[in-house]
C-alpha cells in the first residue's frame, strides 16, 4: 500500500479508565507502523478521557500518531462515527475498548490488502474469552455472509478492516442503533456487494467477554433496542426479497426465544404474536414457533439446523 499512513485504529470508549489501559497496550505493541489511532471519549464519568489524554502525550510520535477527541452524543455508533471524521487512511480498522490486539494484528491486516488488489473487506476470526477462563472461536463467515452476519454477528468490529471509502459510502454507523449497531452496518456494507476475503490462521483479536459487556446476555431487559436493530435491517431490504425478510423473522424468534429463556414469557409471547401477524406461510411460522421452543429451552444451534429449510 503506497500511502505513508495506511491505516488508522479508531476505538469508542465510555467508562473504562482501568479496562482500556490493556487495549492500549495491545495497540501500542503493534509491530507495524507508521500507524494512526483515533482514541472518541463518549462521555465518560469516570476519568477515561483523562486517561486517553495522558496515554497520547506519552506514546504519540511521528510514526505513531494518536488523536482524542470527544463526542457527547451516547451510543457507541456516534462515537465510531466521530472517530471515522477523523480518518484521513485508506483503511479503517474499528475496535472496542475492552478487546485485546495481538502484536502482528495490524500487519496482518494491511498485508491482506497489499496481496489482494481491489479487495474492500478484510476478515478473520476472533477468539473470545469469558469470565470463567473458557475460549471460544467466533467466526467471520466469507460464504452465506448476510445469514452469517444477522444471526451470528459475522460483521462484529473486531472481525475485519475495511477501505475508509467503503465505510463513508454507506453512510458510516448509524446512531439511532443502540444495539446490535455492527450487525445493522454490517449489513448495508454486505449489500453493497464488496469484495471479501477471509484470512486463515490463528486468531489475532481476543474478544473479553464480561458482565458489562456491550451485548450482554439479557435480552429481555433491553428488547427494545434488539428489536429496533432488525427493523432498522428490514427497512432497507427490497419489497421483492422475501428470503431476507424471512430470515429477520427467524431471527426475531431466536430473540423471543432468548426471553423465554430469561423468564420474561410475556415479551417471547408478544414478539412472537408480532411475527406470527406478517407471515402468510403456515409452513415458516412453523419454523418460527419451533425457533422459539427450541432456543427457550437453551438448546444450541437453531439458525444451523433451520437454514436448510429456508
Amino acid at each position: 500500500m503506497n500511502a505513508e499512513f495506511p491505516l488508522t485504529v479508531v476505538i469508542p470508549v465510555y467508562n473504562r479508565a482501568e479496562r482500556v489501559k490493556a487495549t492500549l497496550r495491545s495497540i501500542l505493541a503493534q509491530d507495524f507502523r507508521p500507524l494512526k489511532i483515533v482514541l472518541v471519549d463518549n462521555g465518560s464519568t469516570d476519568g477515561s478521557l483523562d486517561v486517553l489524554q495522558e496515554w497520547r502525550k506519552q506514546v504519540d510520535s511521528p510514526d505513531f500518531v494518536v488523536t482524542v477527541v470527544e463526542e457527547h452524543l451516547p451510543g457507541a455508533a456516534a462515537a465510531r462515527n466521530r472517530g471515522l471524521c477523523e480518518v484521513t487512511t485508506p483503511l479503517t480498522m474499528f475496535f472496542d475498548s475492552d478487546d485485546l490486539m495481538e502484536p502482528g494484528h495490524c500487519r496482518r491486516a494491511i498485508e491482506a490488502f497489499d496481496g489482494n488488489p481491489g479487495a474492500d473487506v478484510i476478515g478473520w476470526d476472533c477468539e473470545e474469552i469469558y469470565p470463567d477462563g473458557s475460549r471460544r472461536y467466533t467466526r467471520f463467515a466469507d460464504k452465506d455472509i448476510l445469514w452469517w452476519n444477522i444471526f451470528h454477528g459475522s460483521m462484529a468490529t473486531q472481525r475485519y478492516v475495511a477501505t475508509t471509502e467503503l465505510f463513508r459510502r454507506v453512510g458510516g454507523w448509524n446512531p439511532d442503533c443502540r444495539g446490535w449497531d455492527d450487525m445493522e452496518l454490517g449489513h448495508r456494507i454486505l449489500a453493497m456487494n464488496p469484495k471479501i476475503v477471509k484470512l486463515a490462521g490463528k486468531p489475532t483479536v481476543n474478544i473479553i467477554i464480561t458482565d458489562d459487556s456491550i451485548t450482554g446476555t439479557n435480552f429481555s431487559a433491553k428488547s427494545a433496542l434488539w428489536e429496533h436493530a432488525l427493523d432498522l435491517v428490514e427497512s432497507t431490504l427490497q419489497s421483492e426479497d422475501r428470503f431476507m425478510r424471512r430470515a429477520l423473522n427467524l431471527r426475531r424468534a431466536v430473540l423471543a426465544g432468548d426471553y423465554r429463556k430469561e423468564g420474561a414469557v410475556n415479551e417471547s409471547r408478544r414478539l412472537l404474536s408480532e411475527i406470527l401477524a406478517k407471515e402468510p406461510s403456515a409452513y415458516h411460522r412453523l419454523l418460527y414457533r419451533i425457533a422459539v421452543v427450541y432456543k427457550g429451552l437453551g438448546l444450541p444451534g437453531i439458525s444451523h439446523l433451520l437454514r436448510p429449510l429456508f
